[in-house]
């Protein structure tokens, strides 16, 4: 594909930008079995210094994670090694406008070995975790004490799940104990109803 052709190309989320071979992606963009898509509604710009492609946002307004954002989401699949996080909110408790999906590896929960991730996130959970980079798809990290879990439900009964011990929480309904990574602020996060409801 040709540099005119790309370059101030409208483009809509899930739309071919160019080849890997053509083009980083860059901020806007990601990266699908070796084409570049769009990941919003914009106008693409080439940088042919770096050789990264990118989407200028329509709406000014927009905003997008970045790296070190502090963000809350909500765990939606939790495999062995890695689990799946939709970004819903920024740490003040304002919401994207659209939602994103970000990736939590084992090797970003814990400075100490994890042999799986089921002991340190569930679905469902509520995480507050920190963005790593600045393109799709996002990782995140809760290594740090101020993250993790902080708000999680019975797998039991479904009620809320309280504090009990370091990274125990226990059900105050049926005594279901359950073990996480719990962030310092755990049920101290603003807005968590609001956030439950929009999963």
């Amino acid at each position: 594909m040709r540099l005119k052709e790309i370059n101030g190309k409208y483009v809509m989320p899930g739309d071919d930008v160019c080849v890997i071979e053509e083009f980083m992606p860059g901020v806007g963009t990601y990266e699908d079995r070796g084409t570049v898509r769009a990941a919003l509604v914009g106008v693409v710009q080439v940088n042919m210094n770096s050789r990264v492609v990118a989407i200028k946002p329509l709406t000014k307004e927009l905003k997008l994670p970045s790296r070190n954002d502090i963000i809350i989401g909500v765990v939606v699949l939790v495999k062995d090694e890695y689990s799946l996080v939709k970004i819903l909110t920024d740490s003040s408790g304002v919401k994207y406008q659209t939602p994103f999906t970000a990736i939590l590896h084992i090797s970003q929960v814990s400075n100490r070995f994890v042999k799986t991730l089921y002991d340190v996130v569930r679905v469902g959970d509520l995480v507050k975790a920190k963005v790593l980079n600045d393109f799709i798809p996002y990782n995140l990290t809760i290594k740090e004490p101020k993250l993790g879990v902080v708000l999680a439900f019975c797998g039991k009964c479904g009620h809320a799940l309280k504090p009990k011990d370091n990274e125990l929480l226990v059900c105050p309904i049926c005594g279901n104990i359950e073990r996480r990574k719990v962030s310092i602020d755990y049920g101290r996060i603003k807005g968590l109803t609001s956030c439950t409801r929009q999963v």
